[in-house]
């Protein structure tokens, strides 16, 4: 069975104890925890989810209209030590998922004001573009239209590495030497990343879907929610930037 490509879903079905059933021990009575533990609900996660997007899309505003935009590359940097960790040390805190959100509205924020000030219109758009990605991606795994197999899995995994490579090389191009590769420029082999990032982000979503399913049906603890939440938004926050830069590079054109 295909199982997510994000670190952070993944890591999570994977980890030793981590999604076996919640509630009291076989012998000797439950612990106080243990004893006001009980297995994930979709309620769970659907609540978790949105009081992480919700802080995200806070975060964002409060960006621009207190015009901090200057705490964007600290926030950039902090979201993704906090995204990596999380990826790594899987662990389910709701002050982690909620700073993670926090931050990364920071980032959203600013990038949002920056290329908006340059196409006026282009983050309405691109907010509307991720809305309705992720409503038709839940409801094509909903409605089974789109099958999650292990072969589009693999082709999900290596575009979302080759993407990493590119760009990470890119950075080092940049920064390092002061050449331009030709990936973030607005031509043709830009637009080409950009389409081929978001379909990614997509289908991460679906993966995602998956994982958390499965996740529902090992009987894992409540508290899991908030890792499933901090998942979808660290893709969300992917793919909303991807749609961004697109809808930039096609108003160059």
């Amino acid at each position: 069975m295909p199982t997510t490509s994000n670190p952070a879903i993944r890591n999570l079905l994977t980890l030793d104890g981590a999604v076996s059933p919640a509630g009291p021990g076989t012998s000797g009575g439950a612990s106080p925890a243990a004893a006001t533990d009980r297995p994930i609900t979709l309620d769970d996660i659907v609540v978790k989810t949105l009081a992480v997007f919700g802080v995200l899309v806070a975060s964002a505003f409060l960006t621009v209209f207190l015009d901090v935009g200057f705490l964007a590359l600290p926030a950039l940097f902090a979201g993704l030590g906090l995204g990596i960790f999380l990826s790594l040390r899987p662990r389910p805190s709701a002050a982690l998922a909620l700073l993670f959100a926090a931050v990364q509205g920071i980032v959203l924020g600013e990038a949002t004001q920056f290329f908006d000030a340059l196409h006026p219109g282009v983050g309405t758009q691109a907010v509307l573009g991720t809305g309705c990605i992720f409503a038709g991606t839940l409801a094509a795994y909903h409605t089974r239209v789109v099958r999650v197999s292990a072969k589009v899995t693999r082709w999900a995994v290596g575009a979302g590495l080759g993407l990493l490579v590119l760009l990470l090389a890119e950075l080092v191009a940049s920064w390092g030497f002061g050449a331009d590769l030709g990936l973030r420029d607005g031509g043709p082999l830009a637009l080409f990343v950009s389409v081929v990032a978001i379909a990614a982000a997509s289908f991460f979503f679906l993966l995602e879907f998956e994982a958390a399913n499965r996740f529902l049906r090992s009987g894992a603890s409540h508290r899991w929610a908030w890792y499933v939440a901090f998942g979808l938004a660290m893709t969300l926050v992917w793919l909303y930037l991807e749609i961004l830069r697109l809808l930039s590079y096609l108003r160059w054109w």
